[in-house]
């Protein structure tokens, strides 16, 4: 029986179709309400009416719910608002029988599950599929009288939209309202064209904070300006950034998009560091840029960063890498901001993806002439190897005294010591990571860390399943670099690093100081990996909750004897987050926290003889 489209609205104006249009090139649009205003009356209230610099109109008062009740029976919604989640847990619609909340519409595989304690903007996608569950396609909003409540659009189609139509929708409402769609759910950007303007599998360690300027005028998109819904630190605009987005008088070719994300990390600044590919005060955020130029136009657009806690002296520059081997190699070009108050920058007239592959990175970097002193690592690879550690310290900051702490225990494993000459001499360090902090009277500590375990304490296992699919290593490509070399010889020097196949693997690890390690991978079918599993001293390994919505994790390892274990936790992109070392046994039960940013980890697991590796995930 078919069902009919019923609308009955008090109190607001809205486009309504008699039939069935289309949107952009998608068929089948029933119903499209959008509260966007390119006009500011005297009478408007900003504050709290922004989404991406888009005016909305109305804050959706509850006469706005009073009808919107009775079945809206279509197959695919697209709900935007910015009160999703939140500790109120409030619920502003429901799909059938489910309740859409903070937890997002968990009955439906292909629904966006919305996992946050704050309330957030989020993009509601429904799409009616699953015919054997026998719901009513049913979507209807519940009476709400909130007045910080915004729904800037709503769009109904009368059919099932395709995968690559769906995203399409998807992609043109996260551009506009500056909303991701990600998170980890690993959704391509798709223009109306079909051009992919952002891919999740090749951006993988950056799908966090996806925002972007582009236009399609197929769906009526031109957005100049845009800033993340749960990130005020950065805003990329073209020609300067105004109020909102239509008084943007900047210019961009149709189908040009510019998008970016993070790779989750905190917003700031390492202290350089002495043994590390990247050995400056860059930030610990990297961003990704993915760009398509129309007929070969440059893309052009001013950079703003916001960002507190800086003193005086402090000199932000943006770092743009135009490639993964530039990254790699530490080879940027450098943009000096200017300041437009305590906490504001800006970078003007950044020029993007000059080389025209298609991607960027960028990143900042703080200088400080207090800091900046040309402090060296002078210790041979013996040296390293030996745990002999040789600072030199330039002539004219002696006399000074110097002490070191670990960083992964914050123990002070040096007390402050006079040094005799401009040298410093360290014996018998543990391998760890270490920071040594130069003191003088009158002056702010100099700080360099040096970490002794990297090398040999990676994110990569010894063996892996071949079952036919590329397999990509996650390496911490912003401390060392790297050269994989194929059992046919093959080397790969720059990201993604993929084994493609059964056979042994060399991968050579090199730091700053140019001392290099070569680890085999050994990639095996499934029948010589079963062997290898029953041979395992492992009995078992299970963590819970996984995933998280806290960090905190309890990791549960059974062993065939007993064993000393080493408990390792490296973040998405290789980076050791946390560590543990326990007597032997044959049972554990490790407790253990980290930060509960959303993403990928892994866990690795050691005893003298072997390790395992597990995933972990936080949403």
């Amino acid at each position: 029986m078919n069902k009919l489209l019923i609308f009955t609205f008090l109190a607001f104006s809205s486009a309504v179709y008699s039939q069935t249009t289309v949107f952009g090139v998608i068929p089948g649009l029933a119903f499209h309400k959008n509260d966007i205003q390119n006009t500011i009356q005297p009478t408007d209230t900003i504050i709290g009416k922004l989404m991406n610099f888009n005016l909305i109109k109305n804050s959706s008062p509850g006469v706005f719910f009073k009808k919107l009740d009775i079945s809206l029976s279509q197959s695919s919604l697209f709900f935007v608002t910015n009160k999703f989640g939140g500790a109120g847990k409030k619920v502003y619609g429901k799909i059938g029988s489910t309740i859409v909340s903070n937890r997002g519409v968990d009955d439906f595989s292909d629904s966006l599950r919305i996992n946050t304690g704050k309330a957030s903007s989020k993009i509601l996608t429904f799409t009616k599929r699953d015919t054997g569950k026998k719901i009513n396609p049913i979507i209807f909003l519940t009476k709400k009288n909130d007045p910080d409540l915004l729904i800037p659009e709503i769009l109904v189609f009368d059919n099932n939209l395709s995968p690559i139509n769906l995203q399409k929708v998807e992609t043109y409402l996260s551009v506009k309202y500056g909303i991701t769609i990600n998170d980890i759910s690993e959704k391509n950007y798709i223009a109306s064209s079909d051009d992919i303007i952002w891919d999740s599998k090749k951006n993988k360690n950056y799908n966090f904070r996806i925002t972007g300027i582009g236009r399609d005028d197929a769906f009526g998109l031109y957005q100049k300006q845009s800033k993340n819904s749960d990130d005020d630190h950065i805003v990329m605009a073209l020609d300067s950034l105004k109020l909102t987005n239509v008084f943007n008088t900047g210019q961009l070719q149709n189908s040009s998009f510019v998008l970016w994300g993070d790779n989750n990390q905190e917003l700031k600044f390492k202290e350089a560091d002495l043994l590390s590919q990247h050995p400056k005060r860059d930030m610990a955020r990297l961003w990704k840029v993915q760009a398509k130029k129309a007929n070969n136009i440059p893309l052009v657009a001013n950079l703003y960063l916001t960002l507190s806690g800086l003193t005086q002296n402090d000199h932000i520059k943006l770092r743009i890498f135009n490639s993964e081997a530039n990254y790699q190699s530490d080879f940027s070009t450098d943009i000096s901001g200017n300041k437009i108050n305590d906490s504001l920058f800006i970078f003007k007239n950044v020029l993007w993806d000059p080389d025209g592959n298609g991607t960027d990175y960028f990143t900042f970097n703080v200088t400080n002439p207090e800091s900046e002193a040309d402090i060296k690592m002078i210790s041979s690879c013996e040296d390293l190897g030996n745990n002999i550690i040789k600072i030199s310290v330039p002539d004219y900051l002696y006399p000074f005294t110097y002490s070191v702490k670990s960083i992964s225990t914050g123990q002070e494993i040096i007390p402050v010591s006079t040094a005799n000459n401009n040298l410093i001499t360290l014996n018998n360090l543990a391998q760890e990571n270490y920071k040594i902090m130069i003191h003088r009277q009158g002056h702010p500590d100099i700080i360099r860390t040096f970490n002794l375990e990297g090398m040999i304490s990676q994110n990569i296992d010894d063996h892996y399943l071949w079952a036919g699919s590329p397999i990509e290593l996650d390496l911490n490509t912003n401390t060392y670099q790297y050269t994989l070399v194929s059992p046919s010889g093959l080397n790969t020097t720059a990201a993604p690093y993929l084994l493609n196949g059964a056979g042994s693997y060399q991968l050579k690890i090199k730091n700053k100081a140019g001392c290099e390690i070569t680890k085999t991978l050994s990639v095996l079918n499934p029948d010589d990996f079963r062997t290898l599993q029953s041979n395992s001293l492992f009995k078992k390994i299970t963590v819970s909750p996984n995933p998280s919505h806290d960090g905190n994790l309890v990791i549960h390892v059974e062993l065939k004897a007993a064993k000393p274990v080493t408990v390792k936790i490296f973040n998405g992109l290789g980076v050791l987050l946390k560590q543990g070392q326990y007597n032997a046994a044959t049972d554990f039960i490790i407790p253990m926290n980290i930060p509960p940013m959303v993403g990928y980890y892994n866990i690795k697991i050691f005893i003298p003889e072997e390790g395992k590796g597990v995933n972990f995930l936080i949403n």
